[in-house]
């Protein structure tokens, strides 16, 4: 039979596949998947050496249909023995080596058994194919580090933690790791390791890893799309739910897009991520701050929320803002030393009152 029979086979199960997977029932979905990449195969056995772009096309197709098929060393061997040759356009020879990254990605994590794993992924601005600049990373892990201990304390319905790191319970329940992920614009993976040491003094049952990870992705997505309503029933407490807005427009993109443009995080067995764009700030806003306030621009110098105060440079002179005993270390302690826009209420005698605080680069 010609190529044209077998492709077109190929196409009609991998179809019958895809439809099985949304109708949840993965095993035989696989099994179609395997069905699609014999049928690729004996199509590329039928193709000549002199249609080059074809058979970068189908060499590509078989390869992904048996890494869908979980027939992982098919597929490696398949793409080694093509890269091989040499002989094949830069676009197949580009799309083999990345389908191998993610093999090898995914074999190491079915190997090490984990779960409750979130893949983050950032583009846009400054973002290059799979690099980025550290800084930014940096903040991205320790947000999301943050809003991972802020939702166990949650569910361990612990009191609003405003001040200092998280407790050994919660640590104890929670422990956050950085992982490679396959290949993206810029992408990693965090994962919360399963409780490793029984405490004494853990009065709390332990808290199922995906039960964390879970509630983590619920919080983001009701935040960024529905903080008047989804939010208020995913945490009713106010205190609580005012410190996640606060973290999830942290981690939102800058209303510029300057740095970057689009923020996505999904749990690894999930193929909708939740999505993280400039205009997530500007929803955010709108419930955190008062519409009568005035904006201060400078350096934040220093703090001392326990006294109630804030001290921001502002053209070479310091000047302090009172009512900051409601932040929390989390976001305003990265801000030191860094350019900050204000908002303030103006009391008599020029006394300012703090009602938000966010960093510079993110409003420009």
């Amino acid at each position: 039979m010609s190529w044209l029979v077998h492709h077109t086979r190929s196409e009609e199960y991998a179809k019958q596949a895809e439809e099985l997977l949304r109708q949840e029932q993965p095993n035989r979905a696989v099994e179609c998947y395997r069905l699609a990449a014999d049928a690729e195969l004996l199509a590329l056995e039928s193709l000549g050496s002199s249609k080059v772009r074809t058979l970068g096309i189908t060499i590509v197709s078989a390869a992904s249909l048996y890494y869908k098929a979980q027939e992982y060393n098919q597929a490696k061997l398949l793409a080694h023995k093509w890269l091989a040759t040499g002989n094949l356009p830069p676009f197949a020879v580009d799309q083999l080596e990345e389908l191998l990254q993610i093999i090898h990605y995914t074999e190491a994590r079915n190997k090490s058994g984990i779960v409750g794993e979130v893949l983050v992924s950032v583009s846009g601005g400054e973002i290059l194919y799979g690099a980025a600049p550290l800084e930014l990373v940096l903040r991205k892990v320790e947000q999301i580090r943050s809003i991972l201990y802020r939702t166990t304390e949650l569910l361990l319905n612990l009191p609003l933690r405003t001040r200092g790191e998280p407790t050994k319970e919660v640590k104890h329940q929670c422990d956050p790791w950085l992982l490679q992920a396959p290949p993206s614009s810029y992408q990693f993976a965090v994962r919360v390791r399963k409780p490793q040491k029984y405490l004494p003094d853990n009065t709390n049952p332990d808290l199922q890893v995906d039960e964390i990870t879970n509630k983590f992705l619920e919080i983001i997505k009701a935040a960024a799309h529905d903080p008047e309503g989804e939010l208020q029933e995913i945490v009713p407490q106010e205190e609580y739910r005012r410190t996640f807005l606060k973290l999830t427009r942290e981690l939102a993109p800058p209303s510029s897009g300057r740095s970057f443009e689009q923020i996505e995080l999904r749990a690894s067995n999930e193929s909708q991520p939740i999505v993280l764009g400039p205009d997530t700030r500007a929803t955010i806003k709108g419930m955190l701050i008062p519409d009568q306030t005035r904006q201060l621009t400078g350096t934040l110098r220093a703090l001392n929320l326990d006294r109630d105060w804030i001290e921001v440079s502002i053209n070479g002179e310091n000047t302090r803002i009172y009512d900051a005993k409601d932040e929390i270390d989390d976001v305003i302690g990265s801000m030191i030393n860094h350019r900050v826009v204000v908002d303030v209420v103006e009391q008599l005698g020029e006394v300012y009152s703090l009602r938000d605080i966010q960093l510079e680069e993110d409003l420009v």
